[in-house]
């Protein structure tokens, strides 16, 4: 039998342990990684995703980038989605025809589909490939 010292503290380890699991998991159940969707996906029913949240793979259009309204074009295979990033500071290394990442709220202003971006994330486009 173990002293009382060394049950205490396997006992401690165990609880902390296991608080520990419980707050991951709680945290990615309450608030899942949305997995990201393409322009064409959106754009395609874009009635289905009015004034929700979504996360969406593109590229940027050329000519598109506009630092003045803060606004650019994400395109697709086929279609394209306007970008409005008014509210977040652009990230290092994002330009016109790279492959990027936007999360936002996806709404219809002025009889015009649009994305205000929250979050946006540059990077290699291999990591944005669904499985």
């Amino acid at each position: 039998m173990l002293p009382y010292t060394m049950l205490d503290r396997r006992l401690r380890l165990i609880l902390a342990g296991t608080l520990v699991f419980v707050a991951l998991g709680a945290s990615l159940w309450i608030s899942p990684p949305q997995t990201p969707i393409s322009v064409d996906k959106l754009m395609s029913s874009p009635t289905e995703h009015e004034n929700s949240v979504v996360v969406l793979r593109g590229i940027v259009s050329n000519d598109s980038l506009d630092m003045q309204s803060f606004s650019f074009n994400l395109d697709g295979d086929n279609l394209s989605v306007a970008v409005n990033f008014a509210a977040i500071a652009v990230p290092n290394g994002m330009s016109e025809g790279k492959t990027i990442i936007v999360e936002g709220t996806f709404s219809k202003i002025n009889d015009n589909w649009s994305l205000t971006a929250k979050k946006i994330t540059v990077g290699c486009p291999s990591k944005y490939n669904a499985g």
